[in-house]
Formats: C-alpha cells, structure tokens, sequence
C-alpha cells in the first residue's frame, strides 16, 4: 500500500531546572511584550497615518530592537519571527472575518494568562534520547511517553498549569488499515454517551459534574481571596488544574474510543448535529460535558488517516423511524422503542444508531423496507472504557 505523508502533532512534558524555569519565564514574558508592543505599533500607524503594517516591516525592526533593548538577545531569533507571525495571523483572520460579514473581533493585547507559548520553527532545538536542547535555555530533560516517527519539523514551548510541557510537529508518512468489511453507525447521547449500531452502548462518565464539589470549593477559595494577591494567585492555579484534569480525562476517554472504532471499522456513520444550537438549551450543561465535537473531529482525523469512511447523515427522524419504515413520535422521556407495525422492541438509541448505519451506507427513510432484526432486551451487550 502506498504511503501517504501527514503532518501531526506530539505533546510531552518536560522537566526544567529552576534556573530554566526562569529563563522560561523570561522568554515567555519578552515574547508577550514583543506582540503588545508590535499590535500598538500597527494600531498607531494607522491610526495617525493610516498606513497598514504587515510582518515584513515590523520582521525588519528585530535586529534593531535587540540593539535597544539587550533583554532580547537572550531570545532566539526564530522565536521573536514567530511572534510577528501569530500577530500577522490574528490580523489576517479578523480582515477575513470582516470581509465575510462576521463577528470581527480585533485583535487584542495579551495578558499574562493570555500568551502561553513560543516557538522555535525551524532551528535552535535539538531532541536526543531524553534531552532537548534549546537555544538560549539548554539541556532539559523531557518524557517521551510515546514513540515518534518522522521528521520535526518545529518545537513549541507551552505552560499549563504552572507545568512545562514540548509539543513537536512531526511530518510522518502512515500507511492505510487493512480492511475489516464492518461498518457502524453512533448515536451520541447524553444518558449514554453513544450508542452503537451492534447493541453496544458506552458509559457518560460525566467528569465535569462528577467534578462540582472539588469545583465549587476551589471557587469559592478564589471569590473569597483579595485580587491581585499571591493567596489569589495560587487559589486561581488551584481551580485551574481541576478543569485541566477534567479535560484530559475526556480527552483521554475519547481518543480511546475513537481510536477503538477507527481500527474496528471501514465506515463510520455519524448524525451531523446542530451542537452549538443544542447546547444553548436546557441541556446545555451536559452538552457541554460530553463535548461530542471534539470527539467527532477526533474520528474525523483519524478516520481520514486510516484510510476509513466517516459519513454525516441529516439526524432527523432517525429516533422515530422503525427499521420496517414505520414513524411515530417519541418524548425524551420514552426510552424504549415498540413498534405497532412489526413488533421491533429495542432501545431508542440503539434503534438511531441502526437507521444512521442505513442512511450512512446510502439508504433512505422512505425506502426502509429491511428485514428487522432481532429484539434487544435490557442485557444489550456493552463496553466500557475505563480511564
């Protein structure tokens, strides 16, 4: 099978000394001065002389900042250029935004919770075994707790959470799957988190709202502390490495699960939801929790990857059409599904996740004339991922 050439993304962390720690901090902070100072001086520029700034121009001031300001020489050279380049990006994107008749949101200046990382893009670092080797930095030992393939081709430096952490972008060949001849259709679901087109349904761990206790006492911590205080400050770190936690757990669960179906199956059939509507509802905390858009892209990617078939399929009437055709509405409240015409007892969600397999492969609701399958009773087979 030929090789097909993709570009993808490896994240670990590193462990710097304290003194890298600080030269860290330090580049972080000039980093952030650089793109304030920079958007003031397009602001500026055309506001008093309505000339438009772009990276080329301020890119040619770089080595007459570092004459200026001696701090900047102690920042790789690449790394000040890509400074430049993220603003050249905000900027481009807000005069597409503007261009299209969206909601424009001009570029702003960045606090200190609001610029994170910095990027060597093509030189000044060097991995070898456990050790990365920055420029201007030095040898910092880093986990690699997955093999990499390919050529690096940049090295971003980004903090979460008062930890460090390397993310490498990797241009690597993969090799399509071998074929399985199986294909599934997924309802997702906020009392399950999906459901299956061959019975199987897997758990909603929730994490967000298994998480509100811990949640409401580290708030509660922040609300009570003096702003702009040091007891503030670490309670604020505190309440973010709670939501940090929750959202690696659920990123974990889902690569999990996308992974496992990706492998398992040729074509995958997915309902192609209105999530951003949905979720200003009623439901809209639970929605927000089961972040079936992440998950969805997560399938997405890997599916186009490996060489799979990902269908979207229009979601409506998926959960009151019977396998034999017939319709009849349904509350949110009946979860169980029994058809008048032919007799089918099944789960609703399992029932949707079987006519998105149908409509997937290329049927549709007014042809359902199919065979209907055997009844699932309340010993459905399931799975869990465990994270």
């Amino acid at each position: 099978m030929a090789e097909n050439s993709i570009t993808k993304s490896f994240k670990f962390r590193i462990f710097p000394s304290k003194t890298q720690s600080q030269k860290l901090e330090q580049t972080l902070f000039l980093c952030r001065e650089l793109y304030n100072a920079a958007l003031a001086e397009r602001k500026q520029a055309y506001q008093l002389n309505r000339i438009s700034l772009n990276y080329y121009d301020q890119a040619n001031q770089l080595s007459e900042i570092k004459s200026t300001n001696p701090e900047y020489k102690d920042v790789h050279s690449q790394v000040c250029q890509d400074v430049l380049k993220r603003l050249e990006k905000s900027f481009q994107s807000f005069f597409r935004r503007v261009k299209a008749g969206q909601k424009a949101g001009f570029p702003r200046f960045k606090g200190k919770n609001r610029f994170d990382s910095f990027c060597y893009t093509q030189s000044g670092f060097n991995l070898s075994e456990n050790r990365l080797t920055l420029s201007k930095i030095g040898k910092v030992k880093v986990k690699l707790s997955r093999e990499m393939n390919g050529k690096v081709k940049q090295c971003r430096i980004k903090q979460e959470c008062g930890k460090w952490f390397v993310i490498f972008t990797v241009q690597t060949s993969v090799e399509p799957l071998e074929k399985t001849g199986k294909h599934i259709g997924i309802d997702v679901g906020i009392e399950n988190f999906a459901n299956l087109s061959d019975g199987t349904q897997i758990d909603n761990w929730k994490y967000y709202e298994q998480s509100q206790k811990k949640l409401r006492i580290a708030q509660r911590s922040v609300s009570r502390k003096k702003k702009g205080s040091h007891s503030r400050r670490k309670a604020v770190l505190k309440l973010r490495k709670i939501h940090q936690k929750i959202k690696n757990q659920r990123a974990d669960f889902q690569h999990e699960l996308s992974t496992h179906l990706v492998k398992e199956f040729d074509l995958i059939a997915i309902e192609k939801l209105n999530i951003l509507g949905m979720s200003k509802g009623i439901f809209s905390k639970q929605i927000h929790d089961v972040s079936w858009s992440s998950f969805f892209q997560m399938i997405r990617y890997k599916a186009e990857n490996a060489g799979r078939e990902l269908k979207q399929v229009s979601p409506n009437f998926t959960s009151q059409t019977c396998l034999c055709g017939h319709r009849e509405k349904k509350t949110l409240s009946q979860r169980w599904h029994n058809c008048l015409e032919c007799g089918l007892s099944i789960h609703r969600d399992i029932l949707s996740a079987k006519i998105i397999l149908k409509l997937g492969e290329g049927h549709s609701l007014e042809s359902l004339k199919w065979a209907v399958a055997p009844c699932f009773d309340s010993e459905s087979p399931s799975i869990t991922v465990w994270v």
